[in-house]
């Protein structure tokens, strides 16, 4: 929690040093136990979502799905991580697609904290959406963050952006195929489009995702990773968070997650550092850079009075709900039964196990260290 209370500080203050007061338009609940911000059971949780950005297609989607349960009485801080495919039935798409479908009425937050909610069995009070783009340009305001990486790792299927449509040398064409041409090829006889190479091969596998790897090299790119400490500026450390094929263990949804928290709690320290906040034009460009790159409902008073109490927290543990371990609460169903889409799915077909478990972390009562990792500190 302190990774994302510690953000939305940093966003509060630089606010509040070049806005008058009355330019803040606050909505948000006084709730009894007199919290400037909403709780239940002393608790308060927040869904962090990160989305690429950019023009393309899909720039909505969130590849981060994060909640993070401060208990404001006991000190301690719950990190849980959703993967981005995990299939959502009253959707009949993926999660990670939530906050682009609310986002069609303007509901992208408040859509997407209801779908957690029902997945997670807890309510979310607020909503965080950090688009990944924006963030690269704020973390080279700060001069770059010092990232410790665990374990060197390569990926050599990282997607360039501006080219997840190029065709690499290949032409797309309708054409004619009789039966005969049809059974060779192994396809519908008929008018199909094809994907033909420059040496004149058609292409009729290429949506199988290996091949797509195949046919497109042009459209990855290597990136590499050595252990140790490293300073990275935004592109890098955007290329870090977002690996998702990387060798040495470092290709899962819970790899990436803990990826994705080093990065945050590193550019909140950096943030909030004296040599940012004694830089007026700094300053400046963050604000400008936060403007266009997070959303959020969480009222900025309540954000800081967060933060002056979770300075103190004791513990804190992180979980990813995921399909691996003796005791994972998902699994891949066939291909088949969702469109050859590869899905994550609750093993019950329903989320009581997901709603026992989290629970359970809530209360400090598990640690499953097939599907988490505990740590203690302050982050």
């Amino acid at each position: 929690m302190l990774i994302i209370i510690g953000f939305l500080v940093g966003l509060g203050i630089v606010f509040a040093l070049f806005k008058t007061p009355a330019s803040f338009n606050y909505s948000f609940k006084l709730p009894f136990v007199g919290y400037p911000f909403s709780t239940t059971d002393d608790k308060v949780n927040v869904l962090l979502l990160g989305n690429a950005g950019g023009r393309h297609d899909g720039s909505k989607l969130t590849d981060t799905i994060m909640v993070a349960s401060y208990n404001l009485r006991e000190n301690r801080v719950v990190f849980i991580s959703l993967p981005r495919d995990l299939w959502v039935e009253s959707l009949k798409m993926k999660i990670n697609a939530a906050y682009e479908i609310g986002d069609e009425k303007d509901e992208g937050l408040k859509f997407a904290k209801e779908i957690v909610a029902d997945i997670l069995g807890i309510p979310i009070h607020y909503g965080v959406r950090v688009d990944f783009s924006g963030f690269e340009k704020a973390i080279d305001e700060v001069g770059g963050i010092n990232i410790d990486i665990e374990r060197s790792f390569d990926d050599y299927n990282y997607p360039i952006e501006g080219k997840e449509d190029d065709l690499c040398g290949w032409a797309e064409e309708e054409r004619e195929f009789n039966e005969s041409d049809a059974k060779a090829l192994n396809i519908e006889k008929g008018k199909l489009k094809v994907l033909i190479s420059p040496e004149g091969k058609i292409a009729t596998d290429s949506a199988e995702p290996e091949k797509g790897l195949e046919y497109f090299t042009c459209r990855y790119e290597q990136i590499s990773f050595q252990k140790g400490l490293v300073t990275m500026d935004g592109e890098t450390a955007l290329k870090f968070v977002r690996s998702r094929m990387g060798t040495n263990g470092e290709g899962s949804d819970f790899a990436r997650s803990k990826r994705q928290q080093k990065v945050l709690e590193a550019f909140r320290g950096k943030m909030l550092s004296f040599e940012t906040f004694v830089n007026p034009i700094k300053l400046k460009n963050l604000l400008d850079t936060f403007g266009e790159s997070v959303e959020t409902d969480m009222p900025v008073d309540g954000a800081i009075s967060i933060y002056g109490m979770s300075k103190g927290v004791r513990e804190s543990r992180s979980f990813v709900i995921t399909n691996s371990g003796k005791d994972a609460l998902l699994l891949n169903p066939p291909l088949s039964d969702y469109g050859g889409a590869w899905v994550l799915i609750p093993k019950e077909k329903n989320y009581d196990k997901i709603h026992e478990f989290v629970l359970k972390t809530l209360n400090w009562e598990i640690i499953n260290e097939a599907t988490s990792s505990a740590r203690t500190g302050n982050n």
